[in-house]
């Protein structure tokens, strides 16, 4: 089997040949089935959050398919092909998601440099923090790491002090996690964000609302970009 693991950093490409070596040996094909996650893992030697990285990753490749309560499948090259097919088309509906957290958060992040309350500050750092603790462990529960930036987001937008804002959370909320879903797992991308949310939280400290709006659609952005460059990527695999 002849399979592009693309650019991933050295942990998540050992774990994931791992499972495309298990799979070899075994001689599956598309629509066969893979052990349960907890057999998988024992029998690769690996953690249960490393494993589901690597179906993760190969989740997107358009490798496998996890079908919740029943199993983790291989997928046939003409099903990984459409799968393929329909993450790119999905690039117009993640676009939105983006310009909807830009419209959403660019305001609230300048209000908040403007009016937060020294007791908000410290909320902020404090979910700052969590972020970062998180994002350092090994393995990484990626899952964890989401609801720990989308919190980190969400408690700048609470400390706007702007009643709409604060009617529009869960709406917010959810386009945070669709949109964060995936940008967090690629190469690099946990740095960056971890530097951008340092220069954001510093202007919000600051009292500098200018550079914390300017920042923030900085941040969006390259989310956004480095999301839209692996797809690229899928697409001319």
């Amino acid at each position: 089997m002849s399979t592009p693991i693309i650019n991933n950093p050295p942990r998540l490409q050992n774990q994931v040949r791992l499972l495309l070596d298990h799979i070899e040996r075994l001689g599956l094909k598309g629509g066969d089935r893979l052990e349960s996650e907890r057999e998988l893992a024992k029998i690769l030697g690996i953690s249960r959050p490393s494993l589901r990285e690597a179906i993760q990753i190969l989740q997107v490749q358009g490798r496998l398919v996890v079908r919740h309560g029943i199993g983790i499948f291989l997928l046939d090259e003409q099903d990984g092909e459409r799968l393929r097919d329909s993450l790119k088309a999905a690039q117009h509906r993640i676009e939105e998601l983006f310009q909807m957290r830009e419209i959403l958060e660019a305001p609230a992040v300048e209000w908040a440099a403007e009016r937060r309350s020294d007791q908000q500050l410290f909320e902020i750092k404090a979910a700052a923090q969590a972020l970062q603790d998180a994002t350092c462990e090994d393995p990484i529960d990626f899952d964890k790491v989401r609801r720990l930036d989308m919190e980190f987001h969400l408690t700048i937008v609470k400390s706007a002090q702007n009643h709409f804002l604060n009617q529009t959370l869960g709406t917010l909320q959810e386009i945070m996690f669709n949109s964060m879903d995936n940008t967090l797992k690629l190469p690099g991308r946990i740095d960056a964000s971890e530097h951008e949310h340092g220069v954001i939280l510093q202007a919000i400290e600051r009292r500098d609302p200018i550079t914390a709006r300017l920042m923030i659609i900085q941040h969006i952005h390259n989310a956004r970009d480095a999301w839209f460059s692996y797809l690229r990527d899928l697409s001319q695999k």
